[in-house]
């Protein structure tokens, strides 16, 4: 089957902003829905799987800086069983969003994106900046080396299948 909508769910409201922008702005990923959702440490309910439409592909965007995948696999065999999704992307951050974008863009440190005092108020500034996806394009944020990486121990049989959602070919 066909996937007709997708349902992103990512780990924090860094992740959901960088998405908005990522879809609607720079128009480099496919557009979809977007929810809080850290798949790493939360268990998907019956509940909210019960809201899918029929064809929906679900792409999981979840950081790999901790140990533990049990949470992630009991959601992906929950996910597998699901009448309503269609296909399931995975997308391991290496090993966060933050060191992402230093992978991306022409920056050092997360925190020079947003002009942040420490990396500490990086999250916080993030979220609050007005013209992020001009902050990105001024740090010649690059997409196809965005979300490229392969993760390690214990996430290494999770496939990073990003390229599934990219608009624009590695």
């Amino acid at each position: 089957m066909r996937s007709k909508f997708i349902q992103y769910y990512v780990e924090g409201e860094t992740e959901e902003r960088l998405i908005h922008v990522l879809k609607a702005d720079l128009k480099v990923i496919l557009p979809g829905k977007v929810q809080k959702l850290n798949v790493v440490e939360c268990e998907l309910t019956n509940a909210r799987l019960m809201t899918l439409r029929p064809g929906t592909m679900i792409v999981l965007v979840f950081d790999t800086d901790t140990g533990y995948i049990d949470v992630l696999n009991k959601n992906l065999a929950k996910l597998k069983k699901c009448s309503s999704v269609s296909e399931i992307v995975t997308i391991p951050q290496i090993p966060n969003l933050e060191e992402e974008l230093v992978r991306s863009c022409c920056i050092k440190k997360a925190a020079e994106l947003t002009g942040s005092k420490s990396g500490k108020d990086f999250k916080s500034d993030f979220i609050q900046t007005k013209n992020l996806t001009g902050k990105l394009l001024e740090h010649h944020f690059d997409i196809r080396q965005f979300w490229c990486g392969q993760p390690e121990k214990p996430y290494h049989n999770i496939a990073n299948q990003a390229e599934r959602i990219k608009l624009v070919g590695s």
